[in-house]
């Protein structure tokens, strides 16, 4: 088999053995992942972020990569589980001109083949308990939405691109990027250069470090937003798989910039 050009990929996780393995796919066989951390736990957002995707967005584009990276976590499985939780997405609606955007949205969702219907108030209710209908004018359901499982997929895809021949290197730092003729030749590391005919920077909200590297300004701010989880709530016990599990849709408030989801027997909040 001819050898493809030689690929350093920056960052294992997420999105760095997402495009390992969308390479191993299109024929690619030289591919080195190197990540800071160990890479049985991703350190970034991968291990950190709660897991949410909606898909439908103004931008056809990412409306349809959202719909993609749902269908590639359905397909990824083990022991007959797959990496996506399909409880579906919820956004609702306490004013008028909320409510007039949800309908909109639901548009740019059918165009770009994601289905779903806007929900009276009684509607939101009877599919979120929770909620209290008096507040909510309407939602907009998604059936496709739902929850990745994000540090699991990550080592599902390392286990199928291993087995394709991409190599892996864990607690390893980039500390440079060769160039000779202005053209990348390999990825400096403290055990080593790393020969490279392409580099790729998949290491998230170190991007902005990465780019230093070569003298490239990174146009990214790394913060962390607020993100608690309650204690036990009575009336979840025994209704979902501890500590994660969730069967309620994901549940966005967008007035006031907020979204729910369920871990077991507690919820998460996000803002």
């Amino acid at each position: 088999m001819e050898s493809s050009p030689r690929i350093v990929i920056i960052g294992a996780g997420i999105v760095g053995t997402n495009l390992a393995d969308e390479l191993v796919t299109r024929g690619w066989n030289n591919i080195t992942v190197l990540d800071q951390g160990p890479l049985t736990m991703p350190g970034g957002s991968t291990s950190h972020a709660p897991g949410l995707v909606f898909q439908t967005n103004p931008s056809k584009s990412m409306a349809l990569f959202a719909k993609y990276t749902v269908e590639k976590l359905l397909s990824l499985t083990e022991d007959g589980v797959s990496c996506f939780n399909q409880v579906g997405g919820l956004e609702v609606a306490t004013t008028e001109t909320r409510l007039a955007d949800l309908k909109r949205k639901l548009g740019y969702a059918q165009s770009w083949g994601i289905e779903g219907r806007i929900l009276s108030r009684d509607e939101c209710k009877e599919l979120y308990p929770l909620l209290n209908e008096e507040d909510i004018l309407g939602g907009l359901h998604v059936p496709s939405d739902g929850l990745a499982s994000a540090a699991r997929a990550v080592q599902l895809l390392i286990k199928r691109t291993e087995a394709a021949g991409v190599k892996y290197i864990g607690n390893t730092a980039v500390t440079g990027i060769e160039q000779e003729n202005r053209r990348v030749t390999g990825v400096r590391t403290p055990d080593g250069v790393i020969d490279a005919d392409i580099v790729v920077s998949c290491a998230g909200f170190w991007g902005a470090k990465v780019g230093e590297l070569i003298g490239m300004k990174v146009p990214l701010l790394p913060l962390a937003h607020q993100y608690v989880k309650t204690t036990p709530v009575p009336a979840q016990q025994g209704k979902n798989e501890l500590p994660n599990g969730a069967r309620l849709p994901i549940l966005r408030h967008q007035d006031q910039d907020l979204y729910y989801r369920e871990h077991g027997d507690r919820y998460g909040i996000g803002s």
